[in-house]
């Protein structure tokens, strides 16, 4: 597929409301489904989904529970940019070229999905991946090439546990699975509210069974209390590249208020990843940065080291440490083409990658 040429871009429902992107001429060598993370939308995304598919890969990505949107004009405005848009500068003109009902509507969206974060938990949300998963594994002519499995953020911790309930299933488990920058590890230093309450007291009441009853009970009470995170920080932390900092903040999608009480649901699967990982029979590549201020990068090691020996000699697992990025999220980085290429060779099985 020419570089230039866009890919084909379906809204479908079924198993749920998702998106999907195809290479421009309709053929494609494996399915690969990509998960945004906290606060983000499918749209995130698509600027991956459209490199990958130059590369013959079909996409698949949703809109997890509690974000994006479902269907609405200013929906696929906002996903249109993303696809359509050739850097985060383009992106930011084609969504500052939008009509002001569309980024009043996809505000009004946001805002509505932010209320639905309070009462939405992670099981919904590993139990939506998985329900992907397994229908991307049976959906006709594309059940008979490889499956793939890329998590970001928050969906690498979902994604992870999604794949670890399927993982012994021959007919559904995927090909491999590639963690961004994975949520295994709340952040390492703390200023807000936030990071304060996901450090400490939180994680360790998450960690040890016979606590979990009170981590429980501290999450309820900050539901009641419906108190928000800043993560307006995020922005200045997203990437290295000026435009997607911006990108990142001025999105009408983008939500920047997390309820403590969501962040607060993460921990207990955080705490439990490295047990999980043990047993894990799907290949998993793991890259991050060396400092990210937004997800601890010690859990990705840590989880890394916890993985069983790969049994697919095509695909050993793999951690790869960017040691000088200070970045979260790395493939709107400056490094990010070189990840791309070097995650696409290891899921082609390219061991001299």
């Amino acid at each position: 597929m020419n570089h230039h040429e866009q890919p084909r871009l379906e809204f479908r429902s079924s198993p749920f409301q998702h998106w999907r992107v195809t290479p421009a001429q309709g053929e494609g060598h494996s399915e690969l489904i990509l998960v945004h993370g906290l606060g983000e939308h499918a749209g995130r995304m698509m600027p991956l989904a459209k490199r990958f598919a130059a590369m013959g890969y079909r996409c698949r990505i949703p809109d997890l529970p509690g974000h994006g949107a479902n269907g609405e004009d200013s929906h696929h405005v906002v996903v249109e940019a993303y696809l359509k848009g050739r850097d985060g500068a383009e992106v930011i003109d084609l969504i500052h070229s939008m009509p002001d009902h569309l980024v009043m509507d996809a505000e009004q969206i946001a805002a509505s999905k932010h209320r639905d974060l309070f009462r939405t938990s992670f099981e919904e949300i590993i139990e939506q991946i998985k329900r992907l998963i397994l229908w991307s594994a049976i959906d006709g002519a594309d059940s008979r090439v490889p499956h793939h499995v890329w998590g970001h953020s928050l969906g690498g911790l979902a994604s992870f546990h999604a794949v670890s309930r399927i993982d012994r299933d021959l007919c559904g488990a995927p090909t491999s699975l590639v963690l961004a920058s994975p949520a295994f590890a709340p952040p390492a230093a703390a200023d807000d509210l936030l990071a304060r309450l996901i450090t400490g007291q939180a994680y360790l009441l998450s960690s040890i069974p016979v606590l979990r009853p009170l981590a429980a009970l501290q999450r309820g009470f900050l539901q009641l209390l419906r108190i928000d995170g800043d993560g307006r920080f995020a922005n200045e932390f997203v990437s290295d590249l000026p435009a997607e900092r911006l990108l990142h903040s001025t999105d009408p999608l983008q939500n920047h208020q997390i309820p403590l009480c969501f962040a607060g649901r993460l921990l207990p699967w955080m705490a439990c990843a490295r047990k999980v990982a043990r047993s894990l029979r799907t290949p998993v590549m793991i890259f991050a940065p060396g400092f990210d201020p937004i997800v601890n990068t010690s859990g990705s090691r840590v989880l890394a080291a916890s993985l069983p020996i790969s049994s697919d000699a095509r695909h050993p697992q793999r951690l790869d440490i960017h040691e000088s990025m200070r970045v979260h999220d790395l493939v709107r980085s400056s490094c990010g083409e070189a990840i791309i290429s070097r995650a696409h060779s290891w899921m082609m099985g390219d061991l001299d990658s």
